[in-house]
């Protein structure tokens, strides 16, 4: 059942394919774009100086060391992170449209988000892209893992800088983030995430975690420790949205 509704799923998306995620005007009317190109232009871009390790926009002059007030108060097994636009309604809107509605080919438009994001292929370079799990029971529900898509459109924009490993598994089936408060999102997230047997780790020396959204951080957290755990020194993290 679950295959002849993807195949169903495809054949309708040949023949109405989805609307722009910004407007809900129908996609592909600008060659190249997948979104209008003028509706792009409203998302909120990050740029300039940033958080080094949430990745969202500060008001200071450009530097390495700048960490915002949020992420000065947690301890992040982490190095680095990057964002690339601020979760206001219509970034909302976007990574609902990914996650939710299983859009994935909003995500053609990955070259044209990276045009906007300054320093975002450059941050990626030279890393194993490794896309936050979901567990087995909610991605076998939802039929799709949105971070594993933002892995692989990231990679076909960047071709031999990058890798990607779907190296992680959820071995907790945790609640859901969104319904809990700062201070419980931690704890629900911890132990939940591990590597899968028989990940070599000799020829991976850059993890990049990608995932959709930077909220606390707390899941991005969880996987990081992992990588610590096995020897990984070098994590960092990417993800399209801040909020």
């Amino acid at each position: 059942m679950k295959i002849w509704k993807r195949v169903w799923d495809e054949v309708l998306d040949v023949f109405f394919p989805g609307d722009c995620p910004v407007c809900g005007e129908p996609p592909n009317r600008e060659e190249g774009y997948y979104a209008c190109q003028g509706c792009l232009d409203q998302i909120a871009w990050v740029g300039g100086s940033t958080c080094r390790y949430c990745g969202v926009g500060m008001h200071a002059i450009e530097y390495e060391g700048l960490v915002c007030s949020n992420c000065r108060r947690q301890d992040y097994f982490f190095e680095r992170g990057r964002c690339m636009f601020v979760l206001d309604d219509i970034g909302k809107g976007i990574v609902h449209e990914i996650k939710y509605h299983g859009a994935k080919d909003v995500l053609n438009d990955i070259p044209h988000w990276l045009d906007r994001s300054p320093g975002y292929r450059e941050f990626l370079e030279g890393a194993h892209l490794v896309p936050v799990p979901l567990h087995r029971r909610r991605e076998s529900k939802r039929g799709y893992n949105q971070s594993l898509w933002i892995a692989q459109a990231l990679k076909k924009d960047l071709g031999g800088a990058v890798e990607v490993g779907d190296f992680m598994k959820r071995v907790r089936n945790t609640k859901t983030q969104t319904r809990l408060e700062k201070k419980d999102r931690q704890k629900n997230m911890k132990n939940a995430f591990a590597l899968k047997p028989g990940v070599c780790l000799d020829s991976i020396y850059k993890i990049v975690l990608i995932d959709d959204v930077f909220t606390t951080g707390a899941t991005l957290n969880a996987c990081a420790q992992a990588w610590i755990d096995a020897g990984i020194s070098r994590v960092q993290i990417a993800t399209l949205g801040h909020g």
